[in-house]
């Protein structure tokens, strides 16, 4: 019995570990970089939603989810927003949803982490590791911010015509600041 009474008080302790932040959205951003004809297009997502739990003295205690709003993609033209949704592309109507689940935090050094995780899309989970520059806000709070690359082909993203990697690169970078406050 003494036992199953630590068990529950180190289980209660676990949260006071590793704090909950929110998220400041209006100062956050997910973005992409991709080549189309060799030139770099940008774009970004308007929508998603980020859970952190996370404490930078025990990192290997915290996570990270977030779940990206793909019809929210922003290509910089309503034409391209529109072919992007496609079935070829994103098939947003069948996958309305991307998401990112941490399994592991590392310290590599002050103030920048490694991230590893699954990320979904389009029906298709791939392992992911994210490098992570974690700064220090003032009045409290934590920019997080990373760049990982992503090869479109592993998550089906511009088929048929689209295939051919001379016109659109396979590989993409994707590229996120998150604002963490208390």
């Amino acid at each position: 019995m003494k036992r199953y009474g630590l068990l529950v008080l180190a289980f209660l302790a676990l949260p006071a570990l590793a704090q909950e932040w929110k998220v400041d959205y209006g100062k956050s951003q997910i973005a992409f970089v991709i080549k189309q004809m060799n030139v770099p297009v940008e774009g970004g997502f308007g929508r998603y939603n980020v859970k952190a739990v996370f404490d930078p003295a025990k990192p290997e205690l915290g996570f990270f989810r977030v779940e990206l709003d793909i019809a929210s993609i922003n290509t910089g033209s309503e034409e391209g927003d529109g072919e992007a949704k496609r079935p070829a592309w994103f098939d947003t109507a069948r996958f309305p949803k991307a998401t990112f689940v941490s399994k592991a935090i590392k310290k590599d050094a002050a103030g920048r982490f490694t991230v590893t995780g699954d990320f979904t899309l389009k029906g298709r989970t791939r392992p992911l590791l994210a490098p992570v520059i974690l700064t220090p806000q003032r009045g409290g709070g934590w920019l997080v911010s990373g760049r990982t690359a992503l090869k479109r082909s592993q998550f089906d993203i511009g088929g048929g015509e689209w295939a051919d990697p001379s016109v659109v690169a396979d590989d993409l970078e994707a590229r996120f600041k998150i604002l963490l406050t208390p």
